[in-house]
């Protein structure tokens, strides 16, 4: 009954933020493809009423769920170019993206989010699938993504907007300097990419793309070794 609840809340949530047709579409694929994953992240949550003492929420957006349509899709498309077995939610909210990115065989998997409850939540739903995956390990950073320490497994990233312009191109010289120190290939895995011209002007070339100028467009973008070399040569 909650999971019901939350679904028309959102439902509604979307009508009044997206439109009535994405509404729809978007909740279809919820009832239709959320089961199988066995989580309730759905549920929009605003900034202001989280703990977050880290990190500025002028400069971020709401909690809201990557639909699993354009989520399954991205990850789909992912395994068709790489085959990478781990990954970084920035922004990672409930933990959603950190779950379906196990049943698409990443199997080292982290979340950041500067919001407490949300990192809960994340870490509960991790902890649910854990067993259906042995060998896995997750981890769910709280804080300032500003202040995340990249680690050298660190190549493959997810973003559904979590936050402004400002803070994904601080976030990105953040990338540049770790790549700068240990070359590899970089990928970025963007639902909505609102702020798509940042990557593009720090050399990230698109790979795949899926409703270009549309509420669900999303890309995939790469910098490989050979553009990274000529960066900081």
């Amino acid at each position: 009954m909650k999971k019901l609840i939350h679904n028309i809340y959102a439902f509604f949530y979307l009508c009044i933020n997206w439109n009535p047709w994405l509404a729809i579409f978007i909740t279809w694929h919820e009832l239709k493809r959320g089961p199988k994953y066995g989580i309730d992240t759905v549920m929009p949550e605003r900034l202001e009423i989280l703990t977050i003492p880290e990190g500025d929420i002028k400069k971020s957006l709401p909690y809201e769920a990557v639909s699993y349509y354009l989520l399954e899709k991205l990850l789909s498309q992912f395994r068709k170019l790489s085959d990478a077995s781990s990954i970084t939610d920035i922004g990672c909210g409930k933990g959603r993206v950190m779950v379906v990115a196990a049943h698409f065989g990443f199997r080292v998997i982290r979340g950041i989010d500067f919001a407490k409850e949300l990192c809960e939540e994340a870490a509960a739903n991790m902890e649910r699938i854990q067993t259906k995956f042995p060998g896995l390990s997750w981890k769910v950073t709280f804080g300032d993504v500003l202040n995340y320490e990249l680690t050298t497994d660190d190549s493959v990233f997810f973003m559904f907007n979590p936050f402004n312009k400002e803070v994904l191109e601080k976030f990105l010289q953040k990338v540049e300097r770790s790549i700068a120190a240990t070359p590899r290939q970089i990928w970025f895995i963007y639902a909505s990419p609102l702020y798509l011209d940042s990557l593009l002007q720090y050399g990230y070339h698109v790979i795949w793309r899926i409703n270009p100028k549309r509420k669900l467009e999303a890309v995939i973008v790469t910098k490989k070794l050979a553009d990274i070399y000529i960066n900081i040569s």
